[in-house]
């Protein structure tokens, strides 16, 4: 068994970290060509995804744009009858009710006689009936006239089907900026 000294020790170390500097050096220069030509790949993948994405989404905006019509006209069918039978209800149920405690509120309200002798609680309480039948009869005729208008806040299948492309075209430029600024000008990995 031989023993070193501690020059030869430092000296082996150091022809030790020498050569893996040398190897550190020759893979660092190989990886740079590399990395150039991954980034241009990337970019390029990126504008061929968008070439091929384009034309697809224009054909289910067209394929789409009917079956959306056709859809809010099978819902405004289905609708249609049922608001109708909802007015008919309304008109022959709730307002002869509601005609019926007007007229009785009236009966109580008209000064007679007795109506001095009457207390005041059957008054009031025939006046909130006026007001709860009148409103409700207001809200009825809201209700209907709602009803009969079409929404103006419905999006049409254009407006739908022109978002949909905005935001594609838009996520893409995104992605395809996003790629060559990693990259940089050299093709080096700007974050390392």
């Amino acid at each position: 068994m031989t023993r070193i000294n501690g020059k030869d020790a430092a000296q082996a170390a150091q022809d030790q970290v020498s050569a893996g500097l040398d190897h550190a050096r020759e893979a660092a220069t190989q990886a740079g060509p590399l990395a150039k030509k991954a980034g241009t790949t990337a970019a390029q993948g990126v504008r061929e995804a968008r070439a091929w994405t384009a034309p697809r989404v224009r054909g289910a905006r067209d394929w789409a744009a009917p079956r959306v019509e056709q859809g809010v006209r099978g819902a405004r069918a289905w609708t249609a009858p049922r608001v109708e039978q909802a007015a008919h209800s309304l008109q022959e149920n709730v307002a002869p009710k509601v005609s019926g405690l007007m007229e009785a509120a009236a009966h109580r309200i008209e000064p007679g006689a007795t109506a001095a002798k009457r207390r005041i609680w059957p008054r009031l309480m025939a006046g909130f009936a006026v007001l709860a039948a009148a409103a409700g009869a207001i809200t009825a005729i809201a209700k209907r006239r709602r009803a009969a208008q079409p929404p103006d806040d419905v999006m049409t299948d254009e407006d739908a089907s022109q978002d949909a492309a905005a935001e594609t075209e838009i996520a893409a430029d995104q992605e395809a900026d996003a790629v060559m600024a990693e990259t940089g000008s050299n093709g080096r990995n700007s974050r390392h």
